[in-house]
């Protein structure tokens, strides 16, 4: 039961879903943030985070793993998530100049900008170690969260509490499925959450 569990938590933390829900976070509250972009460019910016961030990335894993350059869809070995990084970090840095070139509030910039970086971040540790991409995923969306909330005069106690749970669902799932060695795991959440976090308070 555990393990279907853990299953059913790491594929709706996939962290590759990550922004759309930072942002479906963001969108969803009732201050400057989210009122300063109208509703059609919410749905339009939306769309534009998840293509550009999950669906597109997904379709090049696919083709990497039919083509048989990657072995499983998990990406178990480390040599095996460098060229999917790459792909993916391309996708995560077009999404950040997209956002940037839409002239919206620098939160928004800092947050594609992140998540990007942590991309690329994890592209080089890849070469050497295995780290948890799952929690570099969660430990920057809490890092960025608990950054606007110091930063922006924004409470957002509520959704950091929520991504502080699904930090610890995320990271128990990931060490019950055997997917990772704790040190892969609590390295993971502090990269994700340092670099966030720092964005925000630089």
């Amino acid at each position: 039961m555990e393990t279907k569990i853990a299953k059913i938590i790491s594929v709706l933390f996939q962290p590759l879903l990550i922004p759309t829900y930072t942002l479906l976070a963001l969108f969803s509250l009732n201050s400057y943030i989210s009122m300063m972009v109208p509703a059609q460019a919410k749905h339009l910016l939306m769309w534009i985070v998840f293509l550009s961030t999950f669906v597109f990335p997904i379709i090049f894993i696919f083709i990497l793993y039919k083509r048989g350059l990657i072995k499983t869809l998990n990406m178990d070995d480390k040599e095996e998530r460098v060229f999917p990084l790459m792909v993916t970090g391309f996708f995560y840095f077009l999404m950040y100049y997209i956002v940037w070139q839409s002239k919206l509030d620098h939160i928004y910039n800092l947050l594609f900008l992140g998540s990007a970086l942590l991309i690329f971040i994890a592209l080089i540790i890849s070469f050497y170690w295995k780290i948890s991409m799952h929690m570099i995923g969660v430990g920057g969306m809490m890092g960025a969260l608990i950054g606007i909330n110091l930063t922006a005069d924004v409470d957002l106690a509520f959704y950091v509490i929520l991504a502080a749970l699904v930090c610890g669902m995320t990271g128990f799932a990931r060490l019950k499925l055997n997917a990772h060695t704790p040190a892969q795991v609590y390295a993971g959440f502090c990269a994700g959450f340092s670099l966030m976090l720092l964005l925000f308070l630089i």
